[in-house]
């Protein structure tokens, strides 16, 4: 059985570093990057919280339970980036499931099922993160006994499911810059299968600022293709108050562009995100946006997955966790 001075050697950190960040000391225990290092050699050795203490989590497996592993399955894949949202929703879950003595044995991504999923043995349990299609999900579910999703999109999937609806996010992000008085609102984000662009469509609609196609400029959730997007946007006449970026890593791209055509931020261009990272508090200006509790979703994810592992319930469950709107510096009514 692996100790914490294997994870320790294996990540190149002290085991006193490991044991402050699986203890959850706070985020002053390591540096994100050193946090990752240390989940991803608990991943590799294995290792779980010593019998003593999972035997004082109420929720830890039972004397006599087999050993649960739990599968992450990112079903957004855009390339190497790593979208800020998942990374932050998959790690509160790691942690979660190790203070109750689970252990998130591999996360992988749909186009990596094959070689993960290659054998005949059925797994215990997955996570799913993303939207996910419905041939993935077959697939999947062929594969797990136990199945939960969680992300943005309400997805009637059968499963276990977290969801902090983009929908409901994307609507109050047009309610609050129609309040300031913006009328031509652009969005900027993906819009196949995406209830983000969906809701942006019908609230338009709703409150009659009408559809006009040239106000949507569709790119992948990245800061990259964001910037390279408007940029093309712009260029080419883009007529707009106020941009609504799908999420946060999309307005960082999104905020680079304008300043660099010197298009003051915000009185002479509204920004706004979804999902409030970290970092968007210190940008100049301070990014509003809405946000997604990615530590309470996690949280519920964790306690679903595992009353399902044991049997306390058996029809799915849906569980919406709200967003709500961060007012900072980066929108205000047009000129």
């Amino acid at each position: 059985m692996s100790t914490i001075k294997d994870v320790a050697k294996l990540a190149g950190v002290s085991p006193s570093t490991v044991s402050r960040v699986l203890s959850g000391s706070g985020p002053s225990a390591a540096s994100e990057r050193t946090k990752e290092k240390i989940w991803e050699a608990v991943r590799r050795t294995g290792y779980q919280a010593n019998e003593t203490a999972r035997k004082l989590r109420k929720t830890a497996p039972e004397a006599g339970e087999p050993e649960q592993t739990i599968d992450c399955i990112l079903a957004r894949e855009l390339d190497a980036f790593i979208d800020p949202f998942l990374y932050s929703l998959r790690r509160n879950m790691e942690e979660d499931l190790f203070k109750n003595g689970y252990r998130l044995r591999a996360q992988f991504g749909i186009s990596d099922m094959e070689r993960y999923l290659s054998d005949d043995c059925r797994r215990d349990a997955a996570i799913i993160l993303g939207r996910v299609d419905m041939q993935s999900l077959k697939i999947i579910k062929n594969n797990y006994r136990h199945l939960i999703y969680t992300g943005l999109q309400d997805l009637d999937l059968g499963i276990d499911s977290v969801i902090c609806r983009g929908y409901d996010a994307i609507s109050t992000a047009i309610d609050y810059l129609t309040g300031l008085g913006h009328r031509r609102i652009c969005y900027l984000g993906e819009t196949k299968n995406e209830e983000r662009y969906t809701a942006y469509v019908d609230k338009c609609r709703e409150l009659g600022l009408g559809f006009d196609k040239s106000l949507v400029v569709d790119v992948p959730f990245t800061p990259s293709d964001s910037y390279n997007g408007l940029k093309k946007a712009v260029e080419a006449g883009l007529d707009c108050t106020a941009i609504i970026c799908a999420n946060d890593a999309s307005a960082l791209g999104v905020m680079k562009l304008l300043k660099e055509k010197r298009i003051a931020i915000p009185t002479a261009m509204s920004v706004i995100g979804v999902n409030d990272m970290e970092n968007t508090r210190f940008l100049e200006p301070m990014l509003t946006t809405l946000s997604v509790h990615t530590a309470e979703m996690g949280g519920h994810v964790v306690r679903l997955l595992i009353d399902r592992i044991k049997k306390r319930h058996f029809t799915p469950v849906k569980l919406y966790i709200p967003s709500h709107l961060i007012i900072r510096d980066s929108c205000a009514p047009p000129l």
